[in-house]
């Protein structure tokens, strides 16, 4: 059976993540940029936070997770909106993205255990990200959509 013991793999931080940033750009904190200790942190404390666990370490210091989802949440809706706040989002927003990186960050452990490498699992990620951000500044736009009839194939 895989298993870890969580005290071998540390804590990965929110200065941990700005460090990243600021070394390589935003694509450097994307699942498929990140060292093997950092991803399991991050799955891991995304589950945390999905679970009702909290978003601190054990050290008390904030977790990179929520920082990577917000970061990720302002990079796929780049203009500020008119109403002065930083999204026009909402909470459900904020957790439908972290799922988002939640499935991108086990996709890409499972990926490395098997030595399989996919270079599309980025874009698929933003993808997903961009159409929740989408959604949530055009309701109707995806209303409509999501109730447009099909073609038949």
């Amino acid at each position: 059976m895989l298993q870890l013991d969580r005290e071998q793999i540390g804590h990965f931080s929110e200065m941990d993540l700005a460090g990243i940033l600021d070394a390589g750009g935003w694509s450097a904190i994307l699942p498929k940029s990140l060292s093997d200790s950092q991803l399991v942190c991050v799955s891991d404390q995304l589950r945390a936070m999905l679970w009702g666990e909290g978003t601190q370490g054990p050290d008390g210091t904030p977790n990179a997770a929520i920082a990577m989802a917000l970061l990720l949440m302002a990079k796929s809706h780049p203009s500020p909106p008119a109403n002065g706040e930083l999204f026009e989002g909402s909470m459900q927003q904020l957790r439908e993205v972290m799922m988002v990186l939640s499935v991108a960050a086990d996709r890409e452990i499972v990926n490395r255990l098997l030595n399989r490498p996919n270079d599309e699992e980025s874009l698929t990620m933003l993808t997903g990200i961009e159409a929740i951000m989408d959604e949530a500044s055009h309701p109707q736009r995806a209303k409509k959509s999501r109730t447009r009839p099909r073609a038949a194939v």
